[in-house]
């Protein structure tokens, strides 16, 4: 074995040892979200309490800079339209995305109940709070896609201060194509986070393979 492929494998091992990469890994206890195998259906509720922005902007201080941003390359109108759009990704269609994924895969698993949203008939709720979330940018020759940190818990509607299962989506990274809209725009790409949260919904039924199938 010569020098520099042991230098490339030991680059390697370590790489693979990097938080980054071991961040990806969800980890999911079988006998705990075994009760989701008798569940025909679960709520699921989107939320982003504490969330951090881009490593240390909180959503309001995020928000306000992208105002400012926009404001001074366009105008305050322009900056009111990015801030509607952005709502409106928050209220729907970034948690549309990741159950299109969610349910599509799961729909192969053996014993897996539907997850829809707005449903307080179900005995249980799945909560999917965004802690985190990286924009990504693209600088022309330079880009990067999106990335969101979703911290998932289960509780009975009933009881629900009483968390019985939870598991944390780390920094799942959207596929970046500057095609489909994932280029620089007036504020950050609100379609590369979309697809941030495709990659969640892909993550999580992927883990959750062997308890539904």
């Amino acid at each position: 074995m010569n020098s520099s492929f042991k230098l490339m494998l030991f680059a390697f091992i370590l790489f693979m040892n990097t938080p980054l990469v071991l961040a990806q890994h969800i980890k999911i206890d079988e006998k705990i979200f075994s009760f989701l195998e008798d569940a025909d259906v679960i709520n699921v509720l989107f939320t982003f309490e504490d969330l951090m922005i881009d490593g240390d902007l909180t959503e309001s201080e995020f928000l306000i800079k992208m105002n400012n941003k926009i404001t001074k390359l366009a105008s305050i109108e322009e900056a009111n339209i990015w801030k509607k759009s952005y709502e409106n990704h928050k209220d729907s269609i970034w948690g549309n995305a990741f159950l299109k994924m969610f349910n599509k895969r799961n729909t192969s698993f053996k014993n897996s109940p539907i997850f829809v949203t707005n449903n307080q008939n179900t005995k249980y709720t799945m909560k999917a709070n965004a802690t985190w979330m990286y924009y990504g940018y693209d600088a022309g020759i330079v880009d990067r896609p999106a990335k969101v940190t979703l911290h998932i818990t289960f509780y009975e509607n009933n009881e629900p201060s009483k968390i019985i299962a939870e598991t944390t989506i780390s920094r799942a990274e959207g596929k970046y194509n500057k095609t489909d809209g994932d280029g620089e725009g007036k504020g950050p790409s609100l379609n590369r986070m979309r697809k941030a949260y495709i990659k969640a919904g892909f993550k999580l039924s992927q883990a959750l393979k062997r308890v539904l199938d």
